[in-house]
């Protein structure tokens, strides 16, 4: 075994650590895009039109210090349809961006006396502090469209330590 012939003083204290962590890494949720305008009908609000516009349009992009979903020459592309139509982008077209986030989990053990023994314990959620955005605003009309600007779903990193006596 790796490190059997360490002095037990130094085993205690570096031995026995056990890690754990959950990883989660997904893909954004579909958002539709809004005119803004009731071109189809009285009730509903009719899908935007787009043109030479794919699925995949769009990413997190900084302008002047906000964070915007589509970048100005994308959010040109948007346009309200004409009376009496629908526009050419569908419900749940466009995909919002990526959700990542890693829990990690470090404890050890330490034996006191035959009875008594203690768990240490250090939890950390976020641990690469890393933000996922929400959708961004999704009306062409709006005076914010495409824009996400600090609407966080992530929490920030976290940090616990804990300690369990047991005897």
């Amino acid at each position: 075994m790796f490190g059997s012939d360490i002095p037990k003083a130094l085993d205690y204290v570096i031995g026995g650590w056990q890690i754990a962590g959950t990883l989660l890494w997904s893909s954004g949720r579909p958002f539709t895009v809004y005119s803004g305008a009731n071109t189809f009908s009285n009730v509903v609000q009719s899908t935007a039109d787009c043109n030479g516009c794919d699925r995949h349009l769009g990413k997190l992009v900084q302008e002047i210090g906000t964070n915007y979903f589509f970048t100005a020459e994308q959010r040109a592309l948007f346009s309200i349809p004409a009376v009496g139509s629908n526009g050419n982008t569908g419900r749940n077209f466009f995909i919002a961006p990526r959700f990542f986030t890693t829990d990690v989990s470090l404890s050890k053990k330490f034996r006191v006396t035959e009875r008594f023994n203690f768990d240490l314990r250090l939890d950390a959620r976020n641990a690469t502090n890393n933000p996922s955005f929400d959708n961004p605003t999704a009306t062409v009309t709006s005076t914010t469209f495409g824009r996400i600007r600090d609407s966080v779903t992530s929490n920030s990193r976290r940090m616990q330590v804990s300690l369990k006596l047991n005897f």
